[in-house]
């Protein structure tokens, strides 16, 4: 089985888009942006298979609800892998063996050391073995007219200023939680 790794972001929505007939799985954080929702919806508008997975944890129904009940600090190390990359590793081991592809594109290929086959899963990464890059995917996108902006959790510490900056102007409610639960650098 083969399956594309989507999180609604411009790459992995781009990736979903060469790559049609391959099932996605997208990782349901409680803190995607509400934009990375719009472009997963428009790729299930355009016929393609939606696998959406829980990021239950501790007994939260969502990453986000567990940092926020437990009154945690988001940690870039730790937030990745429990939020979405432990969720994933569950389903695909117990559906395994799988082809997993990811968007990562060719103008930054280092990514791809952060992943390493197991018996269960192996990585593929179609945007960087046929030479795509960030630029290449967002005239993917514009060529099918669909919207996506950078992926993540809105209230990822480690994100740029400029991404805080964008989150205040788009979404002032959740740029103010995250100031009040301490969550900005």
């Amino acid at each position: 089985m083969i399956f594309n790794n989507v999180s609604g972001g411009v790459c992995s929505t781009a990736m979903a888009l060469l790559y049609p007939k391959i099932p996605c799985i997208v990782v349901n954080t409680g803190a995607n942006y509400p934009e990375a929702w719009r472009a997963i919806k428009q790729l299930q508008d355009r016929g393609h298979k939606i696998i959406v997975l829980s990021s239950f944890i501790g007994g939260y129904p969502t990453y986000y609800e567990y940092i926020k009940g437990e009154e945690l600090i988001p940690f870039i190390v730790s937030c990745s892998y429990k939020a979405k990359q432990s969720h994933l590793n569950k389903f695909y081991n117990a559906i395994g063996p799988v082809t997993v592809n990811v968007g990562i594109t060719a103008d930054e290929e280092q990514r791809t050391a952060a992943f390493t086959d197991s018996k269960m899963i192996k990585y593929n990464f179609p945007l960087v073995t046929h030479g795509y890059t960030r630029e290449m995917c967002e005239t993917i996108l514009d060529k099918y007219g669909v919207k996506a902006r950078k992926s993540g959790c809105w209230f990822c510490g480690k994100q740029p200023k400029k991404s805080w900056a964008w989150l205040f102007e788009n979404h002032p409610d959740l740029y103010n939680e995250a100031i009040e639960m301490g969550w900005t650098p």
